[in-house]
């Protein structure tokens, strides 16, 4: 009888095992980031939760060890092609062109919807466990969450891939723009050299009236290619 005891003990003991064995798997395998603790009791029986256990009584405490252990994340999605486009699994990139600028500025803004997204879903980790572990019901598929989380992490490599580039259209756009407003200091300048300063008119006094038109005269015939250059400077993305 004794030894029938001691084989179901001892088999009840390596089913338990088991089990906290695939707990583990299943939790390092599904989690992206976060921390695991790996709880012995005094008498030796191992349980792994996300959350630090409660605080207890000293007494209570005694031949309990709680270590704490990382889990790694998975790592991010592939880029892949389909035909002229790139994607990060469902996310389809932007396609850049040199010719197009402003692609290349509006990256910056892309990547931080993205970053927003992705820590929206800050919680999922402590969600998947909570729900292997049957306390959470949740249900939004978990392995479409994690997918997604993967393709932005992705896309967001991806952008900051490109950052080289971003920072050569920009001052490539930068010197065109400040080429263009040199000229137009020039020319000012050479306009208030030419007509000089606007004169006081009183329209009760012809000379005054007269003097004033001629400035205007003088200083209107640089309008148009002043704003003409202004409006170039206007078009130019990220100005």
């Amino acid at each position: 009888m004794l030894n029938i005891l001691q084989i179901w003990r001892n088999g009840f003991m390596t089913l338990r095992l088991l089990f906290n064995v695939c707990l583990l798997l299943i939790v390092v395998n599904q989690a992206h980031a976060g921390k695991l603790y790996k709880i012995v009791d005094a008498e030796g029986n191992v349980t792994f939760s996300q959350f630090p256990p409660a605080p207890q009584p000293e007494a209570d405490q005694q031949g309990v060890t709680v270590n704490e252990m990382s889990v790694s994340g998975e790592s991010a999605s592939q880029v892949r092609l389909v035909g002229n486009n790139q994607y990060c699994g469902e996310i389809r990139l932007p396609s850049l062109n040199p010719k197009e600028p402003e692609g290349y500025l509006e990256l910056d803004e892309l990547r931080q919807a993205w970053q927003n997204e992705m820590e929206g879903d800050t919680d999922l980790n402590n969600v998947r466990f909570r729900m292997y572990m049957g306390r959470y019901n949740l249900s939004r598929d978990p392995s479409e969450a994690g997918q997604r989380k993967r393709d932005l992490q992705c896309a967001i490599e991806w952008v900051d891939k490109q950052q080289g580039d971003v920072a050569k259209v920009r001052d490539s756009l930068n010197q065109e723009a400040a080429k263009l407003n040199q000229q137009i200091v020039r020319l000012k300048a050479k306009r208030d050299k030419q007509c000089g300063s606007e004169p006081y008119r009183d329209p009760h006094q012809p000379a005054s009236t007269a003097l004033w038109e001629r400035w205007s005269d003088c200083y209107y015939q640089y309008q148009d290619e002043l704003y003409e250059l202004e409006y170039k400077v206007s078009e130019i993305p990220g100005q």
